[in-house]
């Protein structure tokens, strides 16, 4: 175990969490952007995602990159959230965004159809303090998918944008991503699939062959309020998926989770207990999300033994 807490810590440095939640935001956070850029620059994290429901961060992280300690390389990277606090599918927010720096587009997540069938997402809403909320879905009542959806795509093609399927419904999913690959998009990945999502082993299978990245997320599997699944979880849904198209990201900042940084080492340590190599835990919680979001991987010296040694 003592090695496991060194060898969780070193893999930490130069990791990449693509799902963080952190304030201002209308939803209570547990930290703000400047707490988690501290958190992830002493932790030695090469990039964070920055993601609210509600708005774009983008001119956010563009401004805060001028708070990070003298010799940081940490990335903030950030996107675009399609519900309906931005129009929905709104090509114009997502043009805006893109033109900013937005890396990732989030199809409607809290204003999704799929997301909006329980109560609990309904009333979510309102303990906001928000209207009603508009039920989105990228295709229509044929199963067609919306002329909007396309411009966005095509937006995000000429942008080299990273094309994230928010909490849409799995059956959702083929048409959009066939399309996003006939209109040039290169970069897509379904976040927490078996969840909201209700992704089935044989679906990660189908969406990783059509080159879709896979996140599974901290909050959901390390000990916690939020966890959903067995722990031993995971490793099936690498073996569906496979490990190149695999990718661990926290989805933590809420109040009664830990803190995203600790969260993400919780769920690296978790992987060494599931018996993952030091080189799958890097591939998994590094490299996989650099190549989908198109940064420069870490550098690796610092871990060349233990990497090696498995």
């Amino acid at each position: 175990m003592e090695q496991h807490h060194d060898l969780a810590d070193r893999l930490l440095v130069g990791a990449v969490d693509l799902h963080c939640h952190t304030g201002p935001s209308i939803m209570e956070r547990k930290l703000d952007h400047l707490e988690q850029i501290a958190d992830a620059e002493a932790a030695g994290l090469h990039a964070v995602l920055f993601k609210d429901h509600f708005y774009s961060n983008t001119p956010v992280m563009a401004t805060l990159g001028a708070y990070r300690r003298p010799g940081s390389d940490l990335h903030l990277l950030s996107g675009v959230p399609l519900n309906n606090q931005l129009g929905g599918l709104n090509p114009d927010a997502v043009q805006q965004g893109l033109m900013l720096g937005a890396r990732m587009v989030w199809m409607p997540t809290l204003c999704a159809h799929n997301h909006l069938r329980t109560a609990f997402a309904y009333n979510l809403h309102g303990r906001l303090g928000l209207a009603p909320p508009t039920a989105l879905s990228v295709i229509d009542d044929a199963g067609v998918l919306r002329d909007e959806v396309k411009e966005i795509l095509d937006l995000m093609a000429a942008h080299d944008a990273v094309l994230c399927g928010g909490h849409l419904h799995v059956s959702e999913f083929y048409p959009l991503f066939t399309e996003a690959k006939e209109r040039g998009v290169t970069r897509m990945v379904v976040s927490h699939p078996t969840y909201w999502i209700e992704a089935k082993l044989d679906d990660l299978r189908e969406l990783a062959g059509m080159g879709v990245y896979l996140e599974h997320c901290a909050c959901m599997l390390i000990e916690g309020p939020s966890r959903k699944f067995e722990f031993d979880a995971l490793r099936d849904y690498v073996d569906a998926a496979g490990l190149e198209h695999t990718i661990i990201g926290s989805d933590l900042g809420q109040t009664f989770n830990p803190r995203p940084v600790p969260g993400f080492r919780a769920a690296i340590a978790l992987c060494l207990e599931l018996g993952f190599s030091p080189t799958e835990i890097r591939a998994m919680t590094s490299h996989n999300a650099t190549r989908l979001v198109g940064i420069a991987s870490a550098d690796d010296a610092h871990l060349q033994d233990c990497l090696h040694a498995h």
